[in-house]
């Protein structure tokens, strides 16, 4: 009787044990699987940002050759050009949107700019000029000498600059450098222009 005492007692004991660490293995695994969650999403996480960023510099355009250009922005009738064109103009050129240039600053005396953008942490120092292109002036004859009148180009420059021409003053012009100048309505200072001559047939 003794001896069956013994031995149900010892298989109590190694039951109560093998449940009791089915329980303890249960607990760890369950606990190991959501930090091997968490390390995977940091894992994703920071393989995303590092995709991101190689987008990013994929698409930066150099900058170095940007610096280098000198822009031209074409004034209005009074020899103006707003700092809203400026930007949207820039923007096209830099294929980036307006809104991602920041701190615009231009100084209209010695046509530089200089505009920093947040998307690619890079503040540009630009330089442009204030010229106003006419295009094609058509040449007239006067015995048999083909010669561009005043009068065409003062009216090419009153259609770009939609004014009436009698409001435009002081018209010089550089026939040998097809360039010159003038002055608009309101304007203190002469508005540069250029043109190419077109032979008539």
């Amino acid at each position: 009787m003794k001896k069956l005492l013994t031995i149900l007692g010892s298989v109590g004991l190694i039951a109560t044990t093998s449940a009791a660490v089915v329980a303890c293995g249960d607990r760890t695994s369950k606990t190991s699987e959501p930090k091997k969650e968490e390390e995977n999403r940091t894992e994703e996480s920071k393989k995303d940002k590092e995709e991101k960023g190689k987008e990013e510099k994929e698409t930066e355009p150099d900058f170095s050759n940007i610096e280098k250009e000198i822009f031209n922005f074409e004034p209005d009738e009074n020899n103006i050009i707003p700092q809203l064109k400026i930007k949207e103009e820039l923007a096209k050129k830099l294929n980036v949107v307006p809104s991602d240039l920041q701190e615009l600053k231009v100084d209209y005396e010695k046509n530089t700019i200089s505009v920093f953008i947040p998307k690619f942490k890079k503040t540009l120092n630009l330089k442009f000029t204030k010229i106003l292109d006419l295009g094609q002036i058509e040449t007239e004859k006067r015995n048999n000498v083909s010669v561009v009148s005043q009068t065409k180009i003062k009216d090419a420059l009153a259609k770009r600059l939609k004014t009436d021409s009698s409001k435009l003053q002081g018209l010089t012009v550089d026939y040998e450098k097809n360039t010159g100048n003038v002055r608009g309505p309101k304007s203190s200072n002469p508005i540069e222009f250029k043109f190419t001559v077109k032979e008539t047939k």
